[in-house]
């Protein structure tokens, strides 16, 4: 089993990986100060509940742990305060009082509603994340971002809340389709490109491996264990997204605006990453402040099966309509973060509307 270590304001927290984790759920629950006997509130969707849902409930209620299992819809297209508040009312039904904890269950849309109703119940309840795509493995399930979608832009709505614990269990990506485990691979880029040497190494001889098939538990469980590190480390210095955790935006700012032009549907959120980071790399080319990333962002993508280019019918108008509600705009103008080298990145508002016209028209 590896451990990492997040610290926070509220309270440092454990991230454990390991294979056939949830074998150990109760003494995992136990050890948090939950023994059996205690209520638990699973928070999942029905595509995850059929898949592990029988195997954790059997698990926990043979351990004696009192069992709720609650419904999130599943997607994109659903993460929005509608399907929080109608979480809300599930929960404040049962009597749910501030010591018993959420078990969220689930990708990066179930992490960030559940991780947001946890926030604002009872102004503060107990969750822990289990997360079962790669995208919420690497990236959504550490940091304690929460919230939902706008039709003015992705995650408009929001907290940060950290949870108690994440923990990750490769295992649980076997039944994933192999398109959702490659738009994973996106997030996994990222952390190479803004500065992980290791992962770098890794994936230059292991891309193909991750973004085919069969499943490679030990190329997989050390992919995830570079990005947890990655991101842990990062979110440990910078919190609140005061500076440095600005970097781990690398190609959002780009994708999440292409999410939004086609209706938050479409397109996987790593995959809109991916072209996010292209896009970040082809604007630092023409801006003059680096040289061949693009290329070699273009090999990796291609040989984690990607898309690599940019969707015809999106134009720099229908994204413009989404950059000025970024979260991270100042001024009116959105922060983006070009790489200027293989491992380093800088953020910039210093750009010109042609130049990106110009960087999407060579994708």
């Amino acid at each position: 089993m590896k451990q990492y270590t997040v610290h926070s304001r509220l309270g440092d927290y454990p991230v454990l990986i390991d294979t056939g984790l949830l074998r150990d759920l109760p003494s995992l629950l136990s050890g948090m100060g939950w023994p059996s006997g205690s209520r638990i509130a699973l928070v999942t969707n029905p595509v995850v509940l059929s898949l592990h849902g029988k195997r954790i409930g059997d698990s926990l209620l043979s351990a004696g742990y009192r069992l709720e299992t609650l419904l999130l819809p599943d997607g994109e297209a659903h993460k929005v305060l509608g399907s929080v508040s109608s979480l809300l009312d599930q929960i404040l039904a049962l009597r749910w009082e501030r010591r018993e904890p959420l078990l969220v269950l689930g990708g990066g849309v179930t992490g960030d509603m559940g991780g947001f109703a946890a926030s604002v119940l009872l102004r503060g309840v107990p969750v822990v994340h289990i997360p079962t795509t790669v995208v919420a493995q690497v990236d959504s399930s550490i940091g304690g971002k929460t919230g939902v979608d706008h039709p003015m832009g992705k995650n408009l709505i929001g907290s940060f809340y950290p949870p108690k614990a994440v923990w990750i269990d490769p295992d649980l990506l076997m039944t994933l389709p192999l398109r959702e485990r490659r738009a994973g691979l996106g997030e996994i880029i990222k952390y190479a490109m803004i500065g992980n040497a290791r992962l770098s190494a890794l994936l230059e001889t292991g891309i193909q491996s991750l973004g085919g098939e069969p499943f490679d538990e030990a190329l997989w469980s050390e992919a995830i264990s570079e990005s947890v590190s990655e991101k842990s480390r990062i979110v440990s210095e910078d919190e609140h997204e005061g500076g440095l955790r600005m970097t781990l935006n690398f190609g959002h700012t780009f994708g999440h605006a292409l999410e939004g032009a086609l209706g938050f549907g479409g397109i996987l959120h790593g995959e809109a990453v991916g072209l996010g980071m292209l896009a970040a790399a082809r604007v630092s080319e023409r801006l003059g402040l680096s040289g061949g990333l693009s290329e070699r962002l273009l090999f990796l993508l291609k040989a984690a099966g990607l898309p690599y280019q940019w969707p015809r019918d999106v134009s720099v108008e229908d994204l413009q309509k989404f950059w000025g509600s970024d979260k991270k705009t100042q001024g009116g103008r959105a922060t983006i973060i070009l790489p200027v080298s293989w491992g380093k990145v800088m953020m910039t508002r210093d750009y010109d509307q042609e130049t990106v016209r110009l960087a999407l028209s060579d994708l």
